[in-house]
């Protein structure tokens, strides 16, 4: 079994990963392509044994100038397990296994890697048999909607106290604008920058990563703004990313003028219909972990009653050697200093 690396153009990448149940944003060619912002190089390859494409990630790298190696990252990736499939420890371990003969031992790269795969003992121990070394960083936390139910169904799963702030909401005569425009996005951007500026948050999701990742989406692919208003005043706004059968819940901005209204609340809840009409299955609310997601923003995303979820801590391999060991602790250093400021870690 071996790791290929190869240039996809954004449809035939698409194409590839549209086959596996494990989809997230951080392995579409979009989210890749717009990383470029912030310093890092996207790769993208298949896992194959005898002929046979049995999984696929995006790499985004690193690299240590002068010296050569550096870091290569792979976020809630490898894509492993075919839709329809449940898939097999051995299989798991095995493909991860080529990403690290390909990155440590042919290339020299400290090797860091978040598992799309749920929290198991099973899981631990099948990337330690395959030389991964478990760390201490838990695995992203989540929860997630069916959107196969109703309208109905999905409004009784709301929690009381969120499920009356929304009935609150539709009372009021609140105007909802969304769509995919420039016109409405940059309009979301450009308050959601100053709604960062206010607030003093750290998020890799900035406005200059939004824009870019816009861009890179095709016309009919691309990221939904929702964005409320009162009497012609700005209240709030979502951003609803698509992938695969899946929409998630991106950004919100809650201005002062919106808490009156419960204005969150009516905005997510008119995404997620949207994206129930649309056909889309599954509502991921985008980061919901009681360490470190803040506790308004904790709260607001549990009132929606989804199930929750969290990955396997992040595995790491590396050959040992000095340039390895110099990126370990860099990166190690930025993941303290990141849950220190309860960053998010897309």
């Amino acid at each position: 079994m071996r790791f290929t690396q190869k240039e996809f153009s954004r449809e035939e990448w698409a194409d590839i990963v549209s086959k596996f149940a494990d989809l997230s944003l951080l392995q579409c060619w979009e989210y890749g392509a717009a990383k470029s912002v912030d310093g890092w190089r996207a790769e993208r390859g298949l896992i194959i044994d005898g002929g046979k494409t049995l999984g696929a990630a995006q790499v985004m790298i690193r690299n240590l100038p002068i010296v050569g190696g550096g870091l290569a990252w792979v976020s809630r990736g490898p894509l492993w397990r075919p839709h329809g499939e449940a898939g097999s420890a051995m299989l798991f371990g095995s493909i991860h296994a080529a990403l690290r003969r390909h990155y440590v031992d042919e290339l020299g790269y400290y090797l860091r890697m978040a598992p799309a795969v749920e929290e198991s003992k099973a899981a631990s121990a099948s990337l330690t048999s395959c030389g991964f070394t478990v760390s201490e960083t838990p695995g992203w936390a989540s929860a997630v909607l069916d959107l196969t139910q109703g309208d109905g169904a999905l409004r009784q799963e709301l929690r009381p106290n969120w499920r009356n702030k929304l009935n609150k909401a539709e009372r009021h005569d609140i105007r909802v604008e969304q769509g995919s425009d420039w016109k409405i996005f940059d309009g979301l951007v450009d308050e959601y920058r100053t709604f960062m500026a206010g607030r003093g948050f750290t998020t890799t999701v900035t406005p200059a990563f939004l824009s870019a990742l816009q861009a890179g989406f095709s016309e009919g692919r691309r990221m939904k703004c929702f964005r409320a208003s009162h009497e012609g005043a700005p209240l709030g706004s979502v951003l609803i990313a698509y992938y695969g059968d899946t929409a998630e819940y991106l950004i919100g901005t809650l201005l002062d003028a919106g808490r009156a209204f419960n204005v969150g609340q009516l905005l997510v809840w008119q995404a997620i219909r949207d994206c129930r009409e649309s056909g889309v299955m599954r509502f991921d609310v985008s980061g919901m972990d009681p360490e470190l997601t803040p506790k308004g923003v904790y709260d607001f995303k549990q009132g929606l009653g989804g199930r929750p979820y969290r990955l396997m801590n992040e595995v790491e391999a590396h050959d040992g050697g000095w340039r390895s060991r110099l990126v370990r602790w860099r990166v190690a250093r930025m993941r303290r200093a990141g849950e220190k400021a309860g960053s998010d870690r897309q």
